[in-house]
C-alpha cells in the first residue's frame, strides 16, 4: 500500500512540473506577434497610413513634382515670346524685327555709305560701309542695344563669311550703345570691313541662326549704285 501511495505521489508531481514548464514557454513568447516579427498593431497602422508618394489628401505627388521639374527646366531667361518669319527680301529703308533669346527688336536700315578710309584707317578689305540704323525694343525686358547690333554681318556673298560691327574701334563712329527699355529706341551707326561686289548684303548671322540665339533670319540686299 506505501508503495502504491508513493508511485501516485511521484506521478502528480511530474504531471504539476509539466504544467509548470508549458506555462513559462507560453510567456516568453510575443502572444500578439505575427510570423515575420511584425505586432498586429504595426500592421494595423501600416494599412491604415498614408502611401510613400502621396500627399495627406491621399493624391499622388508624382505629378506635382514633375510640374516643378518641367518649371526649372525653362530656366526663366530673357527669350523673347514673339515669333517672326524669315525676312530674306529686305533693301535699304525697310524694317526687319528678330527675335532672340536676349529678346525681341526691330533694326531700321536708314542708308550705306561707303568710305574709303575711316580716321585715316584702310579697310582689312576693300573700303568700309557705315551704315545709319535704328534699334527698337519690342520686348517685354530691358535691351543691351548692342545685342541687335551684334547679330549683323555684312557680305558681298551669301554663300561665304562676313563681317561684324567694327564701330566701337573709332571715336568718329557714332556707335549704337546703351540700354533699352520695352518700347524705346536708339540711331546710330555700324560699321562694316566690306569686299567688291555688285550686290552686297547684311544679314542675320547665319551661326547664331543654328545655335538657337535667334530664332529668324533677316537679309537686305542692296548694290553700290545705292550706296552713298
Amino acid at each position: 500500500m506505501k508503495k502504491i501511495t508513493k508511485a501516485l505521489g511521484i506521478t502528480l508531481l511530474a504531471g504539476s512540473l509539466l504544467v509548470a514548464c508549458s506555462n513559462d514557454e507560453d510567456t516568453d513568447t510575443p502572444a500578439n506577434n505575427n510570423d515575420n516579427g511584425t505586432s498586429d498593431e504595426q500592421v494595423e497602422n501600416d494599412d491604415n497610413g498614408v502611401d510613400e508618394g502621396t500627399n495627406d489628401e491621399g493624391e499622388d505627388d508624382s505629378d506635382e513634382n514633375t510640374e516643378s521639374d518641367d518649371e526649372s527646366d525653362t530656366g526663366g531667361g530673357l527669350g523673347a515670346d514673339q515669333e517672326f518669319g524669315d525676312q530674306l527680301d529686305l533693301g535699304i529703308g525697310d524694317t526687319a524685327q528678330i527675335s532672340s533669346n536676349q529678346g525681341a527688336y526691330e533694326i531700321t536700315i536708314h542708308s550705306v555709305k561707303k568710305e574709303e578710309t575711316v580716321e585715316d584707317n584702310s579697310s582689312m578689305f576693300d573700303y568700309f560701309l557705315v551704315v545709319d540704323a535704328t534699334i527698337k525694343n519690342i520686348g517685354d525686358e530691358p535691351l543691351d542695344a548692342t545685342n541687335p547690333v551684334g547679330v549683323l554681318e555684312q557680305t558681298s556673298r551669301l554663300s561665304g563669311s562676313g563681317s561684324g560691327d567694327y564701330s566701337g574701334d573709332y571715336e568718329t563712329i557714332d556707335s549704337v550703345s546703351g540700354e533699352l527699355g520695352p518700347g524705346d529706341e536708339m540711331s546710330g551707326q555700324i560699321l562694316f570691313h566690306a569686299r567688291n561686289g555688285e550686290e552686297q548684303f547684311i544679314r542675320v548671322q547665319p551661326g547664331l541662326i543654328a545655335a538657337d540665339g535667334v530664332y529668324n533670319d533677316a537679309v537686305w540686299t542692296f548694290t553700290e549704285d545705292e550706296m552713298e
